[in-house]
């Protein structure tokens, strides 16, 4: 009697895991009302949400496990729109490098990409070095054949990647087993000295090139962008406008109709450089309510 309770506990609890006694709910994403057993349930314990399998599978294999206990919905939504954004960007990946003989990353310098590969996943996952907050690549030693001074230290080389967008943060090994020679730091010590492998000394300085060569153009467009900003401010105040939010195309050349009447270099030669400047800061402005 006893074993027959218990059984119909553990029945009852899986019954309750597989949403068996959930009431009906829909998917938080598209709409489609679900009955229990299919709302697959997503997302950190403190914000959990409710997504159908379709809406489930929009999420990249390579990165659902760490989203299934760390997102947000926020996080979901923004990953679906990065995935609209960068989706034309990211197609056009082609390898320049590699690396890696269990989980490989894959590189295109001249893009700016790089592409995570996992075992039985078909299809890897490509990223942006400007979406790259953190990175680490190592070789974690476990254990050691030891010698009197030189050894054989084994372990295992790692990749860690934590981005912006998508909120992510994955930890893979590059390699199984990987074996280096290395020298004792003493006589009885138990720690080593060993020296990395050119092929991944020659990834690691190409991983961080490309998130250099990023840094790179994010430092120039921001500096341009600062420099337009500047621009624009200078444009306002000469159309003596107080901000963005009062330009319209039309008051845009009404003011600028009458800033030209007002110094036409006809009236005074001395007027043609101001003429220039207003139809500059016109040009300045126009573009800015186009876009």
């Amino acid at each position: 009697m006893f074993f027959i309770i218990i059984v119909a506990i553990v029945v009852l609890i899986v019954l309750y895991g597989m949403g068996v006694f959930s009431k009906p709910a829909p998917c938080q994403c598209c709409g489609t009302e679900l009955k229990g057993t299919q709302q697959i349930k997503f997302g950190n314990i403190h914000s959990q949400f409710i997504l159908c399998k379709d809406c489930e599978n929009k999420i990249h294999p390579v990165i659902k496990d760490y989203a299934n206990s760390n997102w947000s919905y926020s996080d979901f939504e923004d990953y679906l729109a990065w995935e609209e954004e960068t989706k034309d960007e990211r197609a056009q990946f082609s390898k320049t490098s590699s690396y890696g003989s269990y989980c490989s990353v894959d590189i295109d310098k001249k893009r700016g990409l790089f592409k995570i590969n996992m075992p039985l996943i078909k299809e890897g996952m490509v990223f942006r070095f400007a979406d790259l907050d953190d990175c680490d690549i190592d070789f974690r030693p476990e254990e050691a054949d030891d010698g009197f001074l030189n050894s054989t230290v084994m372990g295992n080389e790692f990749i860690m990647v934590e981005l912006t967008r998508p909120n992510v943060r994955i930890e893979e090994m590059l390699t199984l087993t990987a074996c280096y020679s290395a020298k004792k730091k003493g006589v009885f010590s138990t720690k080593y000295e060993y020296n990395l492998s050119d092929e991944l000394y020659g990834f690691i300085r190409t991983f961080t090139t490309c998130i250099y060569l990023e840094q790179e153009k994010q430092n120039q467009a921001y500096a341009e962008e600062s420099y337009n900003i500047d621009e624009i401010e200078k444009a306002l105040a000469l159309f003596m406008f107080d901000s963005m939010e009062d330009v319209t195309e039309e008051n845009l050349k009404r003011q600028r109709n009458a800033l030209i009447k007002a110094f036409h270099p006809d009236n005074n030669e001395s007027n043609e450089r101001y003429s220039q400047k207003i139809n500059e800061a016109y040009d300045l402005l126009k573009s800015v309510i186009n876009k």
